[in-house]
């Protein structure tokens, strides 16, 4: 491995314009309303992401047909300040390959932590660590994740869903 562990780390943040508590609900309860379309595990799109409230819930979605396909386990749930998933797609050989790999060992971890900054506005971090658990592949899998077609975008797209509808 040539990089040191620490710099198998991404981590992305966005500032919302929301209170804590929605802030952390549209994120777990509506995560179909802005998580982008394109990225889905199952064969097809997905029209429900579902995250089971407690720990050792599943993190999964549901396409048209009724399927269901995992993505995760939730590993921390201490609404609204803080959850944490476990993270199951493979790196692949020249791209991820985007296929659910129960193995926990193999599993990378998102955390979420949510920070009120007021009574309208919540400073959201993300933190995808231990993606050397991908295993060979993890540089090019933590580029990715690190590049603005991954967290950074999918944040943008949070924090644009929240806002719009705080102005509601």
């Amino acid at each position: 491995m040539s990089e040191t562990l620490a710099e198998a780390v991404v981590r992305k943040n966005v500032r919302v314009k929301a209170p804590i508590e929605r802030a952390f609900s549209v994120f777990v309860e509506q995560m179909e309303t802005w998580w982008p379309a394109t990225h889905h595990i199952g064969k097809t799109p997905f029209v429900a992401i579902f995250v089971e409230p407690r720990v050792g819930g599943r993190w999964y979605e549901r396409n048209a047909n009724g399927e269901l396909c995992d993505w995760g386990k939730v590993l921390q749930w201490d609404p609204p300040r803080r959850v944490a998933f476990s993270w199951h797609v493979g790196p692949g050989h020249d791209q991820p390959d985007w296929v659910f790999d129960p193995n926990m060992a193999k599993a990378s971890e998102v955390e979420i932590n949510f920070t009120a900054e007021g009574p309208g506005t919540t400073f959201v971090e993300l933190i995808h660590s231990k993606l050397e658990r991908h295993g060979e592949g993890y540089e090019q899998l933590r580029e990715l994740f690190d590049g603005p077609g991954a967290w950074s975008g999918i944040l943008a797209l949070y924090a644009r869903n929240v806002d719009e509808k705080e102005a509601v």
